[in-house]
């Protein structure tokens, strides 16, 4: 009986620990984790809702996916990218989590078009780049 309880109260610390959100970094740690930190102009976004490839448990879980294309207007960090160049960001939030679970929602703040923004970001393939998580989007608009 004692070794049910024990396995019971496991599962729930374990389940809890595994489950939880990420916590925004700060600026120093942004830009020590980035590949590449950028600044332009947000020239276009796009996003879909598809099955989510974050959140793996049973349920109905689905996540809104971003593109946003940016027009660089400087380069702080990395070589690759060029001032003029256009970029592709991929980013995501929750969008659906049935049941209701804590864990990783996503990237906030979502730049709107015209939004001049920071980036901080991870190469994935030619030209199209990730968002660091969950906060590698500072907005500028002033």
């Amino acid at each position: 009986m004692n070794v049910y309880i024990a396995i019971i109260s496991l599962t729930i610390v374990s389940s809890n620990t595994v489950f939880s959100a990420v916590p925004p970094m700060s600026p120093k740690e942004l830009k020590e984790s980035s590949d590449f930190v950028i600044t332009g102009k947000v020239i276009g976004v796009s996003s879909k809702i598809s099955k989510s490839k974050v959140e793996k448990s049973i349920g109905i879980h689905r996540d809104k996916i971003f593109k946003i294309v940016i027009k660089v207007k400087s380069v702080s960090k990395g070589e690759a990218i060029k001032v003029g160049q256009q970029i592709t960001i991929g980013a995501w939030q929750a969008s659906v989590r049935i049941p209701p679970i804590p864990g990783p929602q996503g990237n906030y703040p979502i730049p709107n078009k015209g939004d001049f923004v920071k980036a901080y970001l991870h190469k994935k393939s030619e030209n199209n780049y990730t968002l660091l998580h969950p906060n590698g989007f500072k907005i500028n608009n002033k």
